[in-house]
């Protein structure tokens, strides 16, 4: 197909950008609005690059000329790319996937281990299942896998997988991302499903991983924020054969271990580099007073001949723990963040028969970039009403409306319904105030940071 009639056909896909971004923000928020443990961000961007295959691969059924490209790669080639491994199909176009053919069986399934990769920091293992499966109602398949004996603190020690039809029964696809800090030359890669489908069972093995040679480049820059209390030194950069790895070292208040350090990388005519996984701990240190994190983030391509440096924008999402208002208390009230410029100004409270009014202001109305609909979400979210002994508890909110009262300066109104309350009173209910949910979206931006390449 012409490139111009290509283009012309892909830009007829009409996307929702604006529900997109707004489930996005809202799941977001959702996912760190308890004091839960830091989270790797790989699967978000897994998502996203996977939705992004499904509309290319589709459009191989409307453009035969795409399906004929698709059907001269390599049977492993196509493994690699029904997964949208990146790394594994450039690996596998450079013919350095390392073949194998290790079967378990049990429970009447033979599981196979067919291919192999270790570059940089990245590890990728196709298999084949077959056997007496029985899969779910829509005929899918799914296993669940430990990696290195489930241990805990290595990122995704315990997963679930799905696996594709295939002609010799079902195909998979692992990858992950080497969860030392070190990478040695030669290892194994212990891989343990215990289940297929309905079956449970031990499947196992103990995977030969040789190393492809990579490059490293040492660095010493840092950048921090005072106020926050925050460092990141950038350590070194790996350059693998299809991938690049970035290494930090993040420092940390011993308030701050819920802190998250992310990374926005740019090439040297300013183009932003998709990332493979963001945040991933590697190793963590804790003193009386601090916390050292010592982390990587993944680019899914070699940078070699592609780029002279990398700039790198750090981030750090600052976690925030909840605040609460009694409602005795005079207004206005304003609830600060410790370690960053967020707040929410409680500016009225008005109890009514059925009603408890509250008036309060976002941000001091400042935006930060974000959209009016972000902001509205949070109000309808985050500033809740809650019974004082249950405010660690979080369900769905006590029934309220928001009305916006100003929206250029994020002024709101939130109108909870206590009619059906029985044991309601200004001593036994607080406002909770969740800063974190800002916290996680808006992170405080350090100084950029130029690695050479060369």
């Amino acid at each position: 197909m012409e490139k111009k009639q290509f283009q012309v056909e892909y830009e007829k896909i009409e996307v929702p950008k604006e529900d997109v971004l707004n489930a996005i923000q809202t799941g977001v928020r959702r996912a760190n609005s308890t004091d839960t443990p830091k989270r790797n961000k790989k699967r978000l961007s897994a998502y996203s690059l996977s939705a992004a295959a499904a509309i290319f691969i589709s459009s191989s059924f409307i453009f035969p000329s795409m399906s004929h490209v698709m059907a001269e790669v390599p049977l492993l080639g196509k493994v690699y790319m029904n997964f949208n491994d990146l790394v594994g199909r450039n690996l596998e176009s450079q013919q350095l996937i390392t073949k194998l053919n290790e079967t378990a069986s049990n429970k009447g399934i033979d599981v196979s281990i067919t291919s192999a990769y270790y570059d940089g920091a990245v590890i990728g293992v196709t298999f084949n299942v077959a056997g007496n499966i029985k899969t779910e109602q829509d005929g899918g398949l799914m296993g669940f896998y430990e990696i290195f004996d489930g241990k805990e603190g290595i990122d995704d020690s315990k997963e679930i997988v799905y696996m594709e039809p295939s002609e010799k029964g079902y195909s998979g696809h692992i990858q992950l991302n080497y969860p030392k800090s070190e990478l040695p030359p030669d290892t194994t890669f212990p891989l343990e499903f215990k289940s297929i489908g309905e079956k449970e069972g031990v499947w196992k093995f103990d995977i030969p991983i040789k190393q492809l040679p990579y490059e490293t480049i040492k660095s010493n820059e840092e950048r921090r924020n005072i106020g926050a209390d925050v460092k990141v030194h950038f350590d070194s950069i790996i350059k693998g054969k299809a991938s690049t790895a970035i290494n930090y070292t993040a420092t940390f208040p011993s308030e701050g271990k819920h802190d998250q350090v992310r990374l926005e990388v740019f090439n040297d005519q300013g183009m932003e580099i998709p990332l493979l996984s963001d945040g991933i701990d590697l190793e963590t240190y804790k003193s009386e007073h601090q916390i050292t994190v010592k982390g990587r983030m993944i680019i899914p391509q070699s940078l070699k001949e592609k780029t002279s440096y990398l700039e790198i924008q750090p981030k750090v999402a600052v976690h925030e723990k909840d605040q609460f208002v009694t409602l005795e208390q005079q207004t206005p009230i304003e609830i600060n963040s410790n370690r960053q410029n967020l707040s929410v100004t409680v500016e009225k409270m008005t109890l009514k028969e059925d009603n408890f009014i509250v008036d309060f202001q976002v941000n001091h109305g400042d935006m930060r970039n974000w959209n009016f609909t972000f902001f509205k979400d949070f109000a309808r979210n985050d500033i809740t009403l809650v019974k004082e002994s249950e405010k660690g508890i979080y369900e769905e909110p006590m029934k309220h409306s928001i009305k916006v009262l100003d929206e250029k300066d994020l002024r709101f109104r939130s109108t909870f319904d206590i009619g059906t309350v029985s044991d309601f009173s200004k001593d036994n209910y607080v406002i909770r105030v969740n800063l974190n949910s800002l916290s996680m979206n808006i992170p405080l931006e350090l100084e950029s940071v130029k690695i050479d390449l060369n």
